[in-house]
Formats: C-alpha cells, sequence, structure tokens
C-alpha cells in the first residue's frame, strides 16, 4: 500500500480496507462507551432504593446505552468486516463506490459525535429509552434540546448506512471475480446481502419517522401528540423499522458463526443451498411481524392472530440454520480454537433466545412478560449472544489477516471463558424477573428483587470486564504478536489466499479465476502509467487514482453535520453548513468531471442479473427502489391519520384552505423541469460537451434552489 503521512491517509483514504479499519475502531470505540453507561444503572439498580442515578439520569443513560448498542455498535462492527473483506470475499479490487464508502463513514462518525455531543447540551440527551416512544419523545415531555439532538443524529446514522447499502449492493452484484457465482459466495458475504436488503427498506421508513419527530419537536407539527397519531401512529412507524433492525443487527455474526463452524470443522457447510433460501424468507417475514409488539394497545383481534402467526413463522427457517450449524459439527475435525469457540457459544446462546423468544409469540404470554426484565433477556440473548459474540468470533478470526499478526491464543480463550460466565450472570437471571417493570430507576426492598439484581450486576462487571481482556489481547498483539501466515486456519475463502494484511489492490497476483478445481490467478500488464489492465478477457476500468484517497468525502460529512446542527442552533450554523456542503460537492464534481478519481472499477466476471446495468445507473435504482419505502411510509403515515380522524371529529382542511393550490403547481412544474435538465445534462455528457454539461447542472441546481426557496 502506498505510504502516506498517517494523518493524511486516515483522513482523506478511500480504500476499503482502510474504511473498514476506521469502522472496527469507531465502534469498538462506542462498544466501550455504551458499556460504561450500561454498567452505571446496573450499579444503581444492584440494591433497593438506591440513589447512585437520578431518575433523568437513568433514563438518559439507558436511552443512550441502547441507541449506542444496536445503532452505533453492533451494525458497524459488522459493517466494518464487510468493508475490509466482501470485496476480497468476491474477488475485486475495492468497492464499487470508493469515496461513498469513505462518506458513509465519516457521516456515521459525525452521527455518533452529535448522539455523544448531546449528553452536554442544556437538560441533558434523550430520556425516552431506545424505542423512542411518544409522547415521551414530545417537547411536553422531554424539552431538553439534547433530545433533538439525538433525533437528528439517527438520521445522520440512517444516511450513512443507506448510502453504504447501495454501495455494497453494486459492488457484490457487479464485481465478482470470474467464475465467483452466487452460490459459491461465503455465508458472510450472503449475510451482509440480506443484511443489506434489510437496511435498504427499514431504515428510509425509519427516517420519515424521524421527519416527523423532528418536525413536532423543532417546527410545532403535531404529528405523534395529536389523536389522530399519537403514540399508536409512532409504534407502527418504528416497529416497520424496528423489527427488521433486529435481523439487521443478528444476520451478520450469525453469518459469520456459519463460516467458522465450517472452517474449524474442516467440513463444508451442511445444506447451505437451504440455508440462504432460509435467509431470504426471515429477511422478508421480518417485516411482517412488527405489531407483536403493540399486542396490547388495542388492534383488533384479527390482527393479533395474524402476527402471532407470522411471529412464529420466523422462528422456522432460523431453526433451519441452527440445524443445518450442529449437522455441520457432526463428525467434523473440530479445533477448538478462540474464534471457534464464540462461533459455539453464539450458536448456543442463540438457541436460549430463540426458546425465551417463542413464549413472545404468544398473545397471552406477551401481555403478561410485555414491559419485563423477562423481554431484557430473551433480546440480549438473541442480540448480544447470537450477534455480538458471533461478531467477536470473527474479531479473532480475522485479526491475523488485518495486521499481519497471531493473537494471543491463551488469553483468548481466557477472554471467552470469563465473557461466557458473564453473560449467563448478566442475562440469565433476567428471566426469573418477569415481574419486575423494566422501565424504573429504584425499587422497594418488599419486592424481594434484590438479590437477583445484585447478581446481574456482578454478572455486568464480569461481563464488561472479560472485554478488557480482550482490548489488552489484541492491542499487545497487533505490534508483538509472531506474524501470520496468509492462510492460519486452513479456510477457503478469496481472502485467506492474498498476503496478511492484503495490499492496496488485493490481488498481486492478479484477477482471480474460481472454477471447479480451484482458484486461479490471471496475470495483469501494467501500462498507462500505472493503470492496471487485465487482458484476453476483458479489462479493469483504470484507476486512475492510485493513491486511494480524496478530501471530499470528509468534508460533505462535516458540512451536512453542522448543517443538521444548525437546524436547532439557529441559521448562521446552518447556512454555513450549507456553504461547506455545496463546495464540498464542487469539489467533489470537478474530481469526477476532471477525471481525478474514477469510481466504478469493473471486474470482469460474475455480473448476474445485473449484466446490462453499468455500476452507477444499478446504483441509482438501488436506492430509488430503497426511498420506495420512505415514501411509503410516509403516505402510510397520512392515511393513518385520515382513517382516525372521523373517531376523533377532526375535520380537515378543504383543499386551498391552508396551500395554495396555484403555488404547488408551479412548484411542480419547476421540479419536472429541473429533471428535463438533468436529461439534458446526461445528454451532454455523453457526447462529451463539458460546456453543456455545466450550463445543465447549473439549470437544474438553480431550478431545485428555487423550487426550495418557493416551498419555504
Amino acid at each position: 500500500m502506498v505510504e502516506w503521512q498517517p494523518l493524511k491517509r486516515w483522513l482523506f483514504t478511500t480504500n476499503h480496507k482502510d474504511v473498514g479499519v476506521l469502522y472496527l475502531v469507531t465502534s469498538l470505540y462506542f462498544f466501550v462507551a455504551a458499556g460504561i453507561l450500561a454498567l452505571t444503572f446496573r450499579t444503581q439498580l444492584a440494591v433497593p432504593s438506591n440513589t447512585f442515578l437520578q431518575p433523568d439520569e437513568y433514563n438518559q443513560a439507558v436511552t443512550t446505552h441502547g441507541l449506542l448498542m444496536l445503532l452505533w455498535v453492533l451494525t458497524p462492527l459488522g459493517a466494518a468486516f464487510a468493508n475490509y473483506f466482501v470485496p476480497i470475499q468476491i474477488g475485486a479490487r475495492d468497492m464499487a463506490f470508493p469515496r461513498l464508502n469513505a462518506l458513509s463513514y465519516w457521516v456515521y462518525l459525525a452521527s455518533g459525535l452529535l448522539a455523544l455531543s448531546s449528553f452536554f447540551a442544556g437538560g441533558g440527551t434523550a430520556d425516552w429509552g431506545w424505542t423512542t416512544y411518544a409522547p415521551l419523545n414530545t417537547v411536553e415531555f422531554s424539552p431538553a434540546v439534547g433530545g433533538s439532538m439525538m433525533g437528528l443524529a439517527l438520521m445522520l446514522l440512517m444516511a450513512s448506512s443507506i448510502v453504504s447499502t447501495v454501495n455494497f449492493l453494486v459492488t457484490i452484484f457487479r464485481l465478482r471475480a470470474p467464475g465467483m457465482s452466487l452460490m459459491k459466495l461465503p455465508l458472510f458475504t450472503w449475510g451482509w446481502i440480506f443484511t443489506s436488503l434489510l437496511m435498504l427498506w427499514a431504515f428510509p421508513a425509519f427516517v420519515s419517522a424521524l421527519s416527523l419527530l423532528v418536525a413536532d419537536r423543532a417546527f410545532g407539527t403535531v404529528f405523534f401528540t395529536s389523536t389522530q397519531g399519537g403514540p399508536l401512529l409512532w409504534d407502527h412507524m418504528f416497529w416497520f423499522f424496528g423489527h427488521p433492525e433486529v435481523y439487521v443487527l443478528l444476520l451478520p455474526g450469525f453469518a459469520i458463526t456459519g463460516d467458522l463452524i465450517s472452517t474449524f470443522s474442516r467440513r463444508p457447510l451442511y445444506a447451505k443451498k437451504l440455508i440462504i433460501p432460509c435467509l431470504a424468507i426471515a429477511s422478508i417475514l421480518s417485516f411482517t411481524v412488527w405489531a407483536h409488539h403493540m399486542f396490547m394497545t388495542g388492534i383488533s383481534q384479527s390482527l393479533l392472530e395474524a402476527f402471532n402467526i407470522t411471529t412464529e413463522l420466523i422462528s422456522i427457517p432460523f431453526a433451519i440454520i441452527v440445524l443445518a450449524y450442529i449437522l455441520t459439527l457432526r463428525g467434523g475435525s473440530i479445533r477448538f480454537t478462540t474464534p471457534m469457540l464464540f462461533a459455539v457459544g453464539s450458536l448456543g446462546l442463540f438457541i436460549i433466545g430463540g426458546i425465551t423468544g417463542v413464549f413472545n409469540s404468544s398473545v397471552a404470554l406477551d401481555t403478561a412478560f410485555r414491559g419485563t426484565f423477562w423481554v431484557v433477556g430473551h433480546f440480549h440473548y438473541t442480540i448480544v449472544g447470537g450477534g455480538l459474540t458471533g461478531l467477536f468470533g470473527g474479531l479473532y478470526y480475522w485479526f491475523p489477516k488485518i495486521t499481519g499478526r497471531m493473537y494471543n491464543e491463551r488469553l483468548g480463550k481466557i477472554h471467552f471463558a470469563v465473557y461466557i460466565v458473564g453473560f449467563n450472570l448478566l442475562y440469565f437471571p433476567m428471566q426469573l424477573l418477569y415481574d419486575m417493570p423494566r422501565r424504573i430507576f429504584t425499587y422497594d426492598l418488599g419486592t424481594g428483587w434484590g438479590p437477583i439484581n445484585l447478581l446481574i450486576t456482578i454478572g455486568a462487571f464480569t461481563f464488561g470486564g472479560s472485554q478488557l481482556i480482550m482490548f489488552a489481547n489484541l492491542l499487545w498483539s497487533s505490534r508483538r504478536g509472531p506474524a501470520a501466515d496468509r492462510d492460519p486456519w486452513g479456510a477457503y475463502s478469496l481472502e485467506w489466499g492474498v498476503p496478511s494484511p492484503p495490499p492496496e489492490f488485493n490481488f498481486p497476483e492478479g484477477v482471480p479465476v474460481i472454477s471447479a478445481t480451484g482458484v486461479t490467478y490471471r496475470p495483469v500488464a501494467m501500462a498507462n502509467g500505472g493503470h492496471k489492465e487485465v487482458h484476453e478477457a476483458g479489462s479493469y476500468e483504470a484507476e486512475s487514482h492510485v493513491e486511494h484517497w480524496s478530501r471530499w468525502p470528509i468534508v460533505v460529512a462535516a458540512g451536512a453535520g453542522i448543517a443538521l446542527w444548525g437546524v436547532l442552533m439557529g441559521l448562521p450554523a446552518l447556512l454555513f453548513g450549507t456553504v461547506v456542503l455545496a463546495a464540498a460537492f464542487t469539489g467533489w464534481g470537478r474530481e469526477t468531471l476532471r477525471g481525478r478519481f474514477t469510481e466504478p472499477i469493473e471486474a470482469v466476471g460474475e455480473k448476474w442479473p445485473f449484466e446490462r446495468l453499468e455500476n452507477l445507473p444499478l446504483g441509482m435504482w438501488i436506492f430509488i427502489f430503497g426511498e420506495i419505502a420512505f415514501f411509503g411510509t410516509l403516505f402510510g403515515a397520512y392515511a393513518f391519520l385520515r382513517m382516525n380522524s372521523p373517531l376523533t371529529d377532526f375535520v380537515w382542511p378543504r383543499p386551498g384552505e391552508v396551500h395554495n393550490i396555484a403555488l404547488g403547481g408551479f412548484n411542480t412544474i419547476l421540479l419536472l423541469t429541473s429533471g428535463l435538465t438533468m436529461v439534458f445534462a446526461l445528454t451532454f455528457a455523453r457526447r462529451g460537451s463539458y460546456v453543456g454539461l455545466q450550463g445543465s447542472l447549473v439549470a437544474t441546481f438553480s431550478l431545485g434552489a428555487f423550487f426550495m426557496v418557493n416551498k419555504a
């Protein structure tokens, strides 16, 4: 890899491996922050009538812990491994859009910093719980500006994830090496495909809910405070995102578990051709179970029965996958390395989580357990046990490839032992607290909950302390560990055929070609000033930016963060952020127009089912497909409000009474005309007319700006 000044490398890199390392380090930082918050509120609950935290402090700690762990730790930790290894596993030299890849990271970091900084706003941060339930999320019950900052941070995070999702799907479907059919992809890459599809449809839906929430808090609308919408509207919008998000958290670690079991059992994954359809079915069903969180909200009996059935159905594909993992172990030559221990631990903990989850599919039992620590225990066995434990197995598994050094195996096994003991001390006793409400900051001595809560808190500190062993091991080993071979595990996927750590463009021997007899490499010739070209079967599109860096992704992220912050803090910050964004987009465009940075890296090889679409058009179509969820959720919210209006005797304004119809029609003409000038820009670009392209883009931007001013 090209040697740069360290600061320049990490601030401006667009290399997928560097971006993966940035995601890894940042997600582990947020993991530590979320863990410290968990220890504070577990200390509060350790004994009855404790005053270690005040009620508002307790609520803020629980809220931020939940949001950080779910959205800033688990998903980005999976994204770290996906950024680093998915391009190598499919035989690509980089992501389809390297600058967008860097942009997604910097927006993620900006969102996390905004979320943490909300602690220092007047009145503290959000205190409404990680589910952000209305009306607790409204200004009436949570007036502090920190709550609004958290809402904007969540919007930034969703934007980061959506950009990343589009990039991954284009990369996997368009940049696979010759012979790398979809069925030959490792299970982790398949898991990330379904994770990306879930994010593509679930996250825009959440953005629509957050948009209405920010409008309520910042501009005085009443979507979640009116009787027509209120808490029930938020429940529908949140859980339509929230339950697919459960599988976004679970699938990366669960897929890694399958790859680890196969590798360390020395056996191919049992029934892989059945596992992949099961992942697809589970992903689809995840969008049909959201109302099982709403059994007590008064929804109709027919809906209760329907969601009861879908909740039970979704357990079937996961049961099949678990059986396939177990049958892979059967008869295998098993090596209990640290990654394998975490894989087996993940499988066992997930089984416990699945068993407890079946109880929640019953309307009667869910009514009894809802809002108690039973649900907290079940949730953590599923997500932390099945998801995070698998991700930690992946961290040990890929550590030699990322750093070029081996970790200390003995310390790794000690970490696993303390981890499992602490985990079960922490979460299993919660199953016994099925009569303790989960959203209380203290309790009386007479409840009898004290001894179990003390045991849970001891488990929390044991579990948290186990992570110190991991950090010490990996930090020491990254500098002083023995050198790692290319393939210390005898694994089968492509990343184990390249040096440790991999070079800048991954495959120094040439383009990998996958066949029934194994992997060969097609030599590459150097030409055109260092650009790599593949002869015979096709050619790579030239990667003209050989240093693999651009300053504009971090500037775009900074501008977006400042502009959103300005929505709450005032016009000067909003204008400054907008100016920064405009300058960044101008610089980004100049890089593209002048050929300084060639985004698409076209691989020869497998492109099914998108052989006829280039990278950029495919990315746009995927993005538009995802935005259907955004606008569909908004229209669904509108329909919900309208249908509830007769029940509350609310009369909607007549057409033209609130908004001027003529002005709206004029704005529509402006918007459609801007689409026409954009088509002109595309035509001029294809003809090579720089002047025509520039003029059309200026016209498009001007019409869009006029539209926004007119709208305001």
